[in-house]
């Protein structure tokens, strides 16, 4: 387990310190968009409120494990976010964009957002049990619920901006929020809220004769019958094989091993680059490359699957968390800034990026709390810098 090793180190005691230093904007407070790639700011970059939020999950979320003292970094962002962000319109929910002063950019509500903004929330609120916290969650709640919550199942994508296609991928991380939300209250109501999402993943979203995970529909939704209707993330598809496995961790639920072994199955068999040893980023159904670039957020996704399995002891599991690791090391990591990482490659693996977007760490995070529960079931010491 060398390279999983590895990684709950890098990200425990380099990557978590290095972005609350550069990551913070020292001149207008809350977290920066992106830093170059030697790590100094890029303080008049737009902030996307789904950044902020993620980034207040993650120092939280740190703070729980004992990793980093980030917490009162991560309430000042909250207390900044709520002022610059929640209404600052008059209209209910969350905006969109705010420019590197806080003022707004976009008042567009945006499904994705309020997703991070619960997911951050519901952290806040475990961590430290402050009922404005649990406010907040209550209003986002309703919010979505009044004015987003869609006659067709699901919620609209976005009030202020298109609607269509209607996407699979806000909805995955609403999901993931309401289990981190049942995780910090207990309260049965989220479960049912749980369950509703998972029903869009039975129904609409997962494609078991394909061993799928369809991203983009048409009004009501129909299958996409563009192009892009076929095609296929293999990073998302191992997201989900970690949520529905966290699904069973978090309820109680029955684990779907079909659903889960199926959508892994084809993120091993189609999803891999034989250039770079990671996944690329967009295939079909039928396996055919459309995109063989790389992003850092999918080798952490593949990570986090392959991490389902190992825990499992599934065969073969362990060296394919291996070789997810090592090529998060390989293509993304070992080349940046020690903390940092190059976020995008081409098929080559030959970077296509000039900054570090700060968006990436909740991704890192996620592989690396997964990595961290393989290494100490292993009995592999944790607590030595590799």
């Amino acid at each position: 387990m060398g390279y999983a090793t590895k990684l709950v180190a890098w990200g425990r005691d380099t990557a978590l310190p290095f972005w609350l230093e550069r990551g913070w904007d020292q001149q207008s407070g809350g977290f920066l968009e992106v830093v170059d790639l030697d790590g100094a700011p890029l303080v008049d970059t737009p902030r996307r409120v789904r950044v902020q939020a993620r980034q207040i999950y993650v120092y939280a979320r740190a703070e729980h494990e004992g990793w980093c003292k980030g917490l009162d970094r991560a309430a000042e962002a909250m207390a900044l976010l709520e002022k610059r962000a929640f209404s600052p319109d008059g209209a209910p929910g969350w905006v969109h964009r705010l420019d590197a002063t806080g003022d707004v950019l976009s008042p567009v509500r945006d499904l994705y957002d309020h997703a991070f903004i619960l997911l951050a929330l519901s952290w806040m609120y475990r961590v430290t049990g402050e009922a404005h916290y649990m406010s907040l969650i209550e209003q986002t709640l309703a919010f979505l619920d009044t004015h987003m919550s869609a006659p067709d199942r699901g919620f609209v994508e976005s009030i202020g901006a298109a609607q269509l296609p209607r996407r699979q991928n806000p909805h995955m991380h609403l999901f993931e929020a309401m289990m981190a939300l049942y995780e910090a209250t207990g309260d049965a109501g989220v479960l049912d809220r749980i369950r509703t999402l998972r029903g869009l993943f039975d129904d609409i979203f997962f494609d078991p004769d394909a061993g799928v995970l369809r991203e983009f529909f048409a009004e009501g939704w129909q299958r996409d019958t563009r192009p892009i209707g076929d095609h296929v993330e293999p990073g998302h598809l191992a997201e989900w094989v970690w949520l529905l496995a966290e699904q069973a961790r978090v309820t109680g639920d029955a684990a779907d091993m079909a659903a889960i072994r199926a959508l892994y199955d084809t993120v091993c068999t189609k999803g891999i680059s034989d250039v770079t040893g990671g996944l690329f980023t967009t295939c079909t159904a039928e396996g055919d490359v459309v995109d063989s670039g790389t992003r850092a957020w999918m080798q952490t996704e593949w990570i986090r699957a392959a991490a389902v399995f190992t825990k499992r002891g599934a065969d073969e599991a362990e060296s394919r968390l291996e070789q997810a690791c090592k090529a998060m090391f390989d293509i993304h990591l070992d080349p940046a800034l020690a903390g940092g990482w190059i976020d995008q490659t081409d098929a080559k693996g030959n970077p296509t990026v000039t900054n570090m977007p700060s968006s990436t760490l909740y991704h890192a995070l996620g592989a690396v709390l997964e990595a961290r529960a393989v290494v100490t079931s292993t009995g592999q010491p944790t607590e030595t810098q590799v």
